[in-house]
């Protein structure tokens, strides 16, 4: 939902023209957030969570930057929004797969892959039920873009940010945070297929 305020829509446009500078072009910048997520993976398994946690809060900044970008120097193209949305699904891969090192204790869930199994199942299929249904003309573009969400990846990004961030001072908090994440993420998934069927 973050994306489609208007408020983010001017926060957005002031970044893009601000950012018009970099020498770096929007498909650069957007490949530079796996680069940042790559990094805080590595760091996050040398036991440096804080200095991971910056890396993956870069790498989840510049989703926001990199379209900003595109839309301010007038390259926007389908091409660059589709490595977007994959380079997205891979930041957000990695940000799980640096829990793992940390072991957050058990919460109703028995086991930590579980946990993850079913985050990473809400945020692949939220995306796919969207894309597939553009794919089959299900939908049209407005349809699309009114599609609901209870936890759409902005708001789960920042979930598990949060999560990742309270691993060292309040594990039983991450946990919790997980938990509530990967139920949210199921929940989402579930309101866009009911929304493309209805």
């Amino acid at each position: 939902m973050l994306k489609e305020s208007s408020f983010a829509a001017r926060i957005q446009s002031w970044l893009g023209k601000s950012l018009s500078f970099l020498p770096l072009s929007p498909t650069q910048l957007t490949l530079s957030s796996v680069l940042f997520a790559s990094a805080g993976l590595w760091l996050s398994f040398q036991s440096h969570i804080l200095a991971a946690f910056a890396l993956f809060l870069a790498a989840a900044s510049i989703d926001a930057l990199d379209g900003a970008l595109a839309r301010a120097r007038g390259q926007v193209s389908a091409k660059g929004a589709y490595l977007d949305g994959i380079s997205d699904r891979l930041v957000e891969f990695l940000l799980l797969l640096s829990f793992f090192p940390h072991s957050p204790p058990d919460f109703i869930l028995p086991s930590g892959i579980l946990l993850f199994s079913a985050l990473f199942f809400g945020s692949a299929m939220a995306s796919f039920a969207t894309a597939y249904a553009d794919h089959r003309k299900a939908a049209d573009s407005k349809k699309i873009a009114a599609q609901p969400g209870i936890l759409p990846r902005a708001e789960r990004l920042s979930l598990l940010l949060l999560s990742f961030l309270s691993l060292s001072f309040l594990p039983a908090l991450s946990s919790a945070l997980l938990f509530l994440a990967a139920a949210l993420s199921a929940i989402t998934f579930l309101q866009r297929v009911i929304y493309f069927c209805s």
